[in-house]
């Protein structure tokens, strides 16, 4: 894991490996999108084989597996927008290899998610309400999963430079991670196959450290956390 003096450290203008206009770049960005792809087709495929498994009828449209499958999907793909666009824009190769490994770790779990409800024979997407496989009411006053971010947060997100940028990021990615925590502990109390509820396990496990370390730096930055989600 990164040290917090790593996550703050920021990098020296001049000779920045990201300034280099080169075709170097230009080929570390296409490895990037194509290990994006391979990551997505592999954990797709380790979904399909784990939903499959136990045959299509195994986990029915309503169930909290499929709910949690869909909805983290969408909560996961948000984030993995947000980190992107910090990766690509921020100076702070510390902040970068973290949003790397957002982007990365989320994109190949939506791949896992999506290939169990292949696997189950479910729709990838539905016409039921999000998070109603929690039961009761818990999107956010925005009518938004909790912890993601509006569309105005993420544009103004997108007009930002240097540190005013690495803080938004910050903010929304810790915001983000605490909405996705009840979810995922829901999902390991009551999803019914034991491969969603370790995964579900290993992303709570995972997001309450990411959020341990981005709070750290995001003070040595000069910045504050927003308010934790309510529903």
């Amino acid at each position: 894991m990164l040290t917090d003096d790593q996550l703050a450290e920021p990098v020296a203008a001049p000779g920045r490996a990201d300034d280099d206009p080169t075709p170097g770049r230009r080929l570390r960005i296409v490895l990037i999108a194509v290990l994006t792809v391979a990551a997505l087709t592999s954990a797709g495929a380790v979904g399909w084989l784990a939903g499959h498994r136990n045959g299509a009828a195994s986990v029915s449209d309503g169930s909290v597996d499929a709910g949690f499958a869909r909805d983290m999907s969408i909560h996961h793909q948000q984030a993995v927008t947000m980190a992107s666009f910090e990766r690509d824009n921020t100076s702070n190769p510390n902040l970068k290899l973290l949003a790397y490994n957002v982007e990365d770790t989320q994109s190949f779990e939506i791949g896992e998610m999506q290939g169990w409800l292949d696997g189950w024979g479910l729709e990838r997407s539905t016409s039921r309400a999000q998070m109603v496989w929690m039961g009761g009411h818990h999107l956010g006053a925005d009518n938004l999963m909790p912890g993601m971010a509006t569309a105005d947060q993420l544009n103004h997100l997108q007009t930002l430079h240097g540190t005013a940028l690495d803080i938004a990021f910050l903010q929304l990615m810790i915001h983000h991670h605490q909405g996705g925590i009840p979810m995922e502990l829901y999902a390991v109390e009551h999803a019914k196959e034991p491969y969603v509820r370790n995964l579900a396990r290993s992303m709570m496990a995972a997001q309450s450290s990411e959020i341990v370390s981005m709070e750290q730096t995001l003070r040595q930055l000069g910045g504050a956390p927003l308010p934790p989600p309510t529903s």
